[in-house]
């Protein structure tokens, strides 16, 4: 049988073979280097073995018999999808030691399983707390603190502003550190501020503590380097997908977890004074420390152990049918190799000593391309490398407009509606609510991006990837486009207003999936520094559209000789907004992807 996939090595261009036998099988091993243009070189390995040998890997353009089945791959991955492996234990690429299906339900024993859950929850929690103020400036803040409407906006600015730099330092931390331990230490610093919050009384201290809460915006690229770290990278884009849509859920889940506690408070008989500051305390700080402490007790740095570790990639190479998978290999049989690829030339199986071997007629072989890439400290040459990598930087720029629209829309959105909608039978907590559809989205739109990302990557490769992440982003800017037109109708109904918000949170959390599916295969080497300068945009995003915001209010006013039907240009700056998106979009899909796959 034949099976090709690729990887990444940093070694000169080479080629060497070796030999491999013991008293039950029989291996040949050819270890084939070429130069890469994006991250060190290619390492090509196949094994030829008597007996059939089982293995599971990633899949490019190959063949493999597998259990007297043939299946083939045109690209990504022949690994297919079964509903039974969300709760089964992980099956595992023994090249690189990472998932090849997704054990969503395994929480208990597969340690892949859990490190999906730790970086989800801890997502979840940073983006409840991060923006836990949203929904309380508009009715108790606001009034408290005596804020006009332009310091709302500028404290918004200031929950975005700290963001972009903390993700930028996050990455290069998680390749050197581990995105476990990088994840744990930002959720302990943003209980910090989340717990001074308590202590404001006026529009500057309301600026600084927002400013230092949005450390916890920068968990983002620890989370998904988390999941990248574990997961194979046919399956990763579903993976970083669930765990970024469904860690967004926080923002949305905020707004009814912080207005309920809120009111429950008042109709305690406290202050509002007293009452919007006890919300902190008691939510947002208890849950950043506990999940923090958790994802330190439980979590693994990486499928192999200590961060340290994760130079050395194990394998183990077994007869077929004898065992089943666990950690970084098959158990069960009665024999088995180990091999260790190291970042040098050499196989060198640990459990027999190699022994000449002629190749008989029975022999099966089997041609894999060892991923052998693993996080390296960033360094001057590969930041320079990274900066002027066309692919990345497309990447930010969807990111930019995606998720930049999804904070600024998080963190505006309630007054936004407010100012659309207000009466008497429509306060700011029914904005508020309204307003959370757009953050609930997440629930299954990102996910949804995620996996149809994998799929046309499955079938396409990753050109398909590309263009879906493009095309949804693109239609973010004209349903945004859209909402600006209907609204300045000034027929605008709630449920109008809604469905396009629905839409946009459609299409652009798709976007987001899909973005996050693709940064992993452009510098597999500095996978966390990429997802630092990716995030990062995404802020920078958020800070732009919220300059929109501010500048372009719009106004509505009643019907006058002037304007005898009334006048309404409250949707100026969902337009305009939608425009930049899609303008900016459309270059972009001239970027060449290059040798990335």
């Amino acid at each position: 049988m034949s099976r090709t996939l690729d990887a990444e090595a940093d070694i000169a261009s080479s080629t060497s073979q070796s030999t491999i036998q013991d008293d039950k099988k029989t291996y040949q091993i050819t270890n084939n280097q070429s130069p890469s243009i994006t991250s060190g070189s290619h390492r090509s390995v196949s094994f030829s073995g008597h007996n059939g040998i089982d293995t599971t890997g990633d899949s490019v353009n190959g063949r493999i018999t597998e259990k007297g089945k043939d299946w083939q791959s045109t690209s990504g991955s022949g690994h297919k999808f079964r509903w039974s492996s969300l709760w089964r234990r992980a099956e595992i690429n023994p090249l690189n030691g990472k998932s090849l299906t997704f054990p969503l339900f395994r929480v208990w024993d597969d340690s892949y399983s859990q490190a999906f859950w730790l970086a989800t929850l801890g997502f979840f929690v940073a983006f409840l707390s991060w923006f836990a103020f949203s929904p309380l400036v508009p009715e108790a803040v606001k009034t408290d603190l005596n804020l006009t409407q332009d310091q709302v906006t500028n404290s918004n600015l200031a929950s975005l502003g700290g963001t972009a730099l903390v993700r930028l330092i996050a990455g290069p931390a998680c390749d050197k550190f581990g995105p476990r331990k990088v994840l744990a230490a930002l959720l302990i610093l943003g209980a910090i501020p989340s717990g001074l919050a308590a202590l404001v009384t006026n529009i500057g201290g309301l600026e600084t503590v927002r400013f230092f809460i949005s450390i916890l915006g920068g968990t983002f690229v620890p989370t998904q380097a988390y999941t990248t770290t574990f997961f194979d990278k046919s399956i990763v884009g579903t993976a970083n997908a669930f765990s970024g849509g469904w860690g967004n859920l926080g923002g949305g889940v905020t707004v009814a977890v912080m207005i309920g506690l809120y009111q429950r408070y008042i109709k305690a008989g406290l202050s509002s004074h007293l009452s919007w500051r006890l919300c902190f305390v008691t939510v947002p700080v208890p849950c950043l420390i506990l999940v923090a402490v958790i994802i330190l007790i439980f979590g693994k740095d990486q499928p192999g152990g200590k961060w340290s570790a994760r130079r050395k990639l194990q394998t183990t190479v077994m007869e077929e049918g004898k065992g089943k998978q666990n950690g970084l290999g098959l158990q069960g049989a009665a024999t088995q190799e180990h091999i260790i690829v190291d970042s040098g030339n050499e196989l060198t199986p640990n459990s027999t000593n190699p022994k000449p071997l002629n190749a008989t007629s029975d022999e099966h072989v089997t041609q894999v391309s060892v991923e052998n890439a693993h996080s390296e400290p960033l360094t001057l040459a590969a930041l320079l490398a990274i900066l002027i990598d066309l692919r990345v930087w497309a990447c930010a720029m969807c990111y930019l407009l995606t998720f930049g629209l999804e904070t600024a829309m998080d963190a505006a959105l309630p007054g936004l509606i407010f100012s659309l909608f207000a009466s008497d039978t429509f306060t700011i907590s029914d904005a508020a609510y309204a307003a959370s559809t757009y953050g609930l989205m997440n629930l299954f739109a990102r996910p949804m991006g995620g996996i149809i990302s994998d799929i046309l990557y499955a079938r396409f490769g990753l050109r398909a990837k590309m263009y879906w992440l493009l095309g949804t982003a693109l239609s973010q800017g004209i349903a945004m486009i859209g909402l600006g037109v209907y609204i300045n109708k000034n027929q605008a109904t709630i449920g109008g207003v809604i469905g396009f918000i629905v839409f946009i949170a459609i299409t652009g959390f798709a976007a987001n999936g899909a973005c996050y599916s693709i940064y992993g295969h452009l510098r597999p080497k500095n996978i966390g520094a990429v997802a630092g300068i990716v995030g990062a945009g995404g802020n920078i995003g958020g800070l732009f559209y919220t300059l929109i915001f501010k500048y372009q209010p719009g106004v509505r006013l009643p019907p006058s000789q002037i304007h005898p039907h009334g006048f309404n240009s409250l949707g100026k700056k969902f337009w305009i907004a939608g425009v930049f998106n899609a303008v900016a979009v459309v270059p972009l899909f001239l970027v060449r992807l290059g040798d990335a796959v």
